[in-house]
Order: structure tokens, then sequence, then C-alpha cells
């Protein structure tokens, strides 16, 4: 088990420094471990902003350096002062007391550091499982083949025996009590491991209008889809260069984190079952397509006696206007008509009672249009007209 050899490698060599640097020097290492533990995640923030300021941009490298940096920081700090501490306490010793008070204290000093060290070591171990733990809890599910990249399958096999010795279970006490790591995680893996549910996601709520921004345009290259249907490896997609612009983006992460207001669950709960208990009572809420041939049915009913020429008209009329037509009706109760020719139509919904009312601006006139949702479908008059569009979520 590498789990193992690598815990009792860090005991033993904890030890051994612990002999040698004595138990003063150990002990200020031990109380700086769990200070370190304790600030890590607030000092790693400040990293964070460091890193960036020397060019790291990557959420992903940030989310896991920062606090390891903080970590590192902190303990250096107390060990920095471990040394000072040890240095007066020794000189003091050596010039000051006898040869049998200084013989006794640097005895006591190297056999109680042993103890001390190997307690240090303890933490060490427990702090290594937590990172092996928080990684591979990404990296168990992004991974794809043999031909993932050797750090990858590293991990993986740490984190696999960490799990099959139980250190998962001795570690779980310290992980973050967040669920966003998680939740995203999960997401992140969900997505690259099922490129279909790119559909899907363009049609989360919060997420209606990410697609008509360039980053985005970005990932809809054939090319790159073909590869990402027929399967890359976690390493090839995160640097294609399709997807390092939206992960190098501080601006696309913080976006995308405020449009989902901190909660990844029912977006991870969307994705898996395609339905959002968020926004899902708000039917109107959505990307819809319109629909000719129900569009011409319904007109039909709602004028049964109609003739030959005004069906002709109206087939004209929608056929120019509307088709492929797309109504956005967005979270922030904003609605965006796409026509066929590439204009637009932007106005408010609302709503009103069990319906709604879509309210835009034509030729300089207000207009408010009654607007009926029923299941996947969306009704609403105007002129001559019954527009039908059918939601495009799958």
């Amino acid at each position: 088990m590498i789990v193992w050899l690598l815990a009792l490698f860090i005991m033993t060599c904890t030890g051994i420094v612990g002999f040698y640097q004595g138990a003063l020097r150990a002990a200020f290492s031990l109380i700086g471990l769990l200070v370190a533990a304790l600030f890590a995640s607030p000092v790693g923030a400040l990293c964070k902003l460091v890193l960036t300021i020397f060019g790291l941009k990557n959420p992903l490298y940030l989310a896991f350096l920062g606090p390891i940096f903080g970590f590192i920081l902190v303990l250096t700090i107390f060990k920095l002062v471990a040394l000072a501490v040890h240095k007066k306490v020794d000189g003091w010793y050596k010039y000051k007391a006898n040869d049998t008070q200084r013989l006794l204290f640097e005895r006591m000093n190297a056999r109680v550091g042993v103890a001390v060290g190997l307690a240090n070591g303890f933490i060490y171990v427990l702090a290594i499982g937590t990172f092996i733990y928080s990684l591979g809890y990404l990296t168990m599910q992004v991974a794809t083949s043999d031909q993932d990249s050797w750090a990858l399958r590293l991990v993986n096999k740490l984190a696999d025996d960490a799990s099959s010795t139980g250190l998962n279970k001795a570690v779980a006490p310290f992980m973050t009590k967040s669920e966003f790591y998680y939740d995203a995680t999960d997401v992140l893996a969900d997505i690259f491991q099922t490129p279909l549910l790119q559909n899907r996601l363009a049609n989360y709520p919060p997420f209606l209008l990410l697609s008509e921004k360039d980053e985005f345009k970005m990932l809809s290259d054939a090319g790159f889809q073909n590869e990402w249907i027929k399967g890359m490896t976690f390493g090839t997609f995160a640097h294609h260069d399709r997807v390092v612009p939206l992960i190098e983006s501080d601006k696309t992460y913080t976006n995308i984190v405020g449009l989902l207001g901190g909660d990844v669950k029912d977006l991870k709960t969307y994705l898996e079952t395609g339905k959002s208990p968020k926004y899902d009572e708000e039917r109107i809420l959505g990307r819809w397509a319109f629909d000719f041939r129900a569009s011409m049915n319904a007109a039909r009913k709602r004028t049964p006696n109609m003739g030959s020429a005004q069906i002709t008209k109206l087939r004209n009329d929608m056929g120019t206007t509307f088709r492929n037509a797309l109504l956005i009706a967005t979270v922030d109760n904003n609605a965006i008509l796409k026509l066929k020719d590439g204009k637009g139509t932007q106005g408010r919904w609302r709503t009103s009672g069990s319906s709604y009312v879509l309210s835009i601006t034509e030729n300089g006139k207000k207009l408010d249009l009654d607007v009926s949702v029923d299941g996947r479908t969306l009704i609403f008059t105007r002129g001559n007209m019954v527009l039908v569009f059918e939601n495009t979520r799958v």
C-alpha cells in the first residue's frame, strides 16, 4: 500500500528530525502545524492574490495551491521563531549552565524530540491525507483511461489506497464542511464525461444567455466537439485552446458563481434529472423555439372558416418573420425574441395569475401580450397570428 509506505516514511523522517532538532523546536513545529491547519484557508486567500499577480489564473490550481501556500507560510513563521528561541536556550546552557545541566538538557531535548517529532509526523500524514482526499474526489471522477497523465493516475492510486486502508475515515473530520467544492466537482465531472449535457446546461435558467458570449461560442467549434465526443483525457481537455481561455478567466469564474448565487446543488440536480427544484415553478423560464406547424394549426383552430388566401398569407407572414425564431425568458424577468434575420425584440415578462404577460415595444408602441405556458409549450397571440413555441430543454 503506497499510502502506508508514505506514512511510514513521513513518521520515520519526522522522528529523526525531532531527535536532531530537539523537543523545543519540534514543539514549536507542532503548534505551528496546528495553527497552520486552522488558518490555511484564510491565509490561502491572500496567497491566491499573490499567485494571480505572478500570472497563475487557473481557478482549479488556485483552489488547491492557495491553502497549501498558506499552510506553508504559517508553519515557516513558527519554525523561524522556534529557531530563534532554540538558539537563546542553547546558548544559555552552553555558556551559563554547568556541564551536567547542559548534558542532561541535550539528552532530554533529543529524546523527547523524537516523541514530539512523531506527533508532527502524525499531523503531516493527516494533512497529506486530507489533500489526497480532496484532490482525489475530482481526479477519480474525471479519469478516462491509461492515457491519463502520470500525475492524475498517481493521485487516483493514492486516493484509492486511502479509501481501502481507512485513511479517508481518519481525515473526514478535518475536511471542509462546505458542499460547494464537492457539488462543483460533480458538475464538472458530469459535463466532461457526458458532452451531450451541454444542451441541457445551456438551458439552465441562469445560463440562458451565456452561450451568446464569445468565449462560450468557441466551444461550438465542430472539430473540438468531435474530439470531445470521441473521448479525450482530462489533461487534453483542460489544455485545449478552446477551453484554456475559460479556465484562466477569473471574470468568467466569478460571473458563473454569481449567476448561481453560490448554489451548485440545484445545477447538479438539474444536470442529473433535467429538473430544477429552484426554477421549475417559474414555467416561462427557458429557451423556446418557434414551432411553425403547431402555430399554423393553432391559428386554423382559432379561425376554422379561414379561406385559402388567408392561410397562404398567414403561412408567408409566419415563414418570413418567425421561422426559426427563438424566445428566451431569463431569471431577471427579461425576455428576448430573436427573429430569423438576426434582429430581435427585447422586453420584460411578469406573472399574471396562472399565466404571464410579455411586455415589448414595437414601432415605439408598448404592447402587452398575454402568454400561456402549458408544459413544454408557450403560446401568445400577436396580431392575427397565434405563435406557439416549444421548450428546447432536453
